[in-house]
């Protein structure tokens, strides 16, 4: 297989000159990876806050005969071992409990372990020991942080290596924490190999958006703290709001996390495989005679037809590269879609200021997600399902209600 980058092209083409699929993409980075003996990086980011590693605990769990046996390591430390509830104890020495000033990040190569270590927890929810129960109450936190996509409350290594880097084998074996030591040259076999595991995949800068999920993970861990230290009865299941909440939650946690990727200037490249970036020519219309608008219409031409941008996206676009995102960007909505001549042509309404000028190469994808206004949003929603006569908490549809419109604001939507 010939694949060669065309100059002038931001994407990867075959000798014959086709736009490659995605799946294209990934076999050439797999096939150098195992040319070169070394991982290829998809992203220039790290996925977890890298200081965190520090304040750490590598944790391995299973369970055999109605017994769980907990190996643990912290940062700097060898590896200790202990079943059942001397587990739990052991956790919280090294600071796996809610009892701590700041929350542990938990670092596995297991992600089956979290069932087994959950169903300890539970077990010992309610044990006399504050250390034992903190310790079982930090277990319920980590196991609620772990469905939020974007977390460093806890990091999964073989998910975060093959989120971040490409090996030269098949797909099925990066899942094997074994191949991952293989190609990091860790001979650490044990837990407490795992922090060195951790350091060699989360150097560099983390994602951006990634930076409000931390602060989530922290507000979280405040809110357990408080919820143990009023009798809460975290191994209970939770109310209908608490369920609501939780789902929202790790919704808008997706959402960030494939803004925060699209960030990234390697996974964007590959993006453009995927449908989620565009690439394309820059066409102006001035606005007609009288208008009030300022800015011209734009459309954009692209010879790619798979994009995955749809009539009433907003997208965020720039001149230049997927690999170079300039200060200069505008933001726009995708009003039309069409198929012309072979090539997709998106009519993207008026753009005001660092509009592109016509025949420039314009980079397209979607608008990053606002970390702030989803956090607001839950907080509303959090109200309204504790309110005692909102629609959500009685369930009842609410009516729909008109009112009127100043004209002005008519006649300008009219021009729009």
């Amino acid at each position: 297989m010939g694949v060669r980058r065309e100059s002038g092209d931001p994407g990867v083409r075959t000798d014959g000159g086709r736009v490659v699929s995605v799946e294209w993409f990934d076999l050439a980075q797999r096939l150098y990876a195992a040319e070169t003996g070394r991982p290829v990086a998809r992203l220039a980011h790290t996925t977890f806050i890298a200081s965190a590693s520090a304040s750490a605990l590598a944790v391995r769990a299973s369970a055999r005969g109605g017994s769980v046996r907990v190996s643990a390591a912290a940062f700097g430390g060898r590896e200790e071992t202990a079943c059942d509830e001397a587990g739990l104890a052991l956790l919280a020495r090294l600071g796996g409990t809610l009892a701590a000033d700041a929350p542990a990040t938990l670092l596995t190569d297991d992600g089956g372990m979290i069932p087994a270590l959950v169903g300890l927890a539970r077990a010992h929810a309610h044990h006399s020991d504050p250390n034992i129960s903190g310790s079982a109450a930090m277990v319920g936190w980590w196991a609620d942080r772990a469905d939020h996509p974007g977390t460093s409350a806890v990091v999964n290594l073989p998910a975060a290596s093959s989120s971040r880097y490409v090996l030269g084998v098949v797909p099925e074996a990066q899942r094997s924490a074994r191949v991952w030591r293989t190609w990091f040259q860790i001979t650490d076999e044990s837990v407490a190999g795992m922090h060195e595991w951790a350091r060699a995949v989360g150097s560099g800068p983390l994602l951006p958006l990634l930076a409000a999920i931390g602060e989530d993970d922290a507000y979280s861990f405040s809110r357990a703290q408080s919820a143990l230290v009023d009798g809460h009865d975290w191994s209970r299941p939770d109310n209908a709001a608490s369920a609501a909440m939780g789902l929202r939650s790790r919704c808008d946690a997706a959402d960030v996390m494939s803004s925060a990727l699209l960030d990234d200037p390697v996974w964007r490249e590959r993006a453009l495989h995927t449908g989620h970036v565009a690439v394309g020519v820059a066409s102006m219309t001035p606005p007609p005679k009288g208008s009030r608008r300022r800015g011209g219409s734009l459309s954009v031409t692209c010879e790619r037809l798979d994009s995955r941008l749809r009539v009433g996206s907003a997208v965020t676009g720039w001149v230049g590269t997927p690999r170079r995102r300039p200060f200069e960007q505008f933001t726009v909505e995708v009003t039309s879609t069409e198929v012309v001549g072979g090539k997709l042509v998106l009519g993207l309404g008026s753009v005001g200021m660092y509009a592109p000028p016509s025949g420039a190469s314009v980079v397209l994808m979607p608008q990053a997600a606002s970390p702030h206004t989803m956090r607001a949003g839950r907080g509303r929603y959090w109200r309204l399902y504790r309110g005692r006569r909102s629609w959500l908490s009685t369930g009842q549809t609410p009516v729909p209600s008109r009112r009127e419109v100043p004209l002005d604001v008519l006649i300008a939507g009219a021009e729009e």
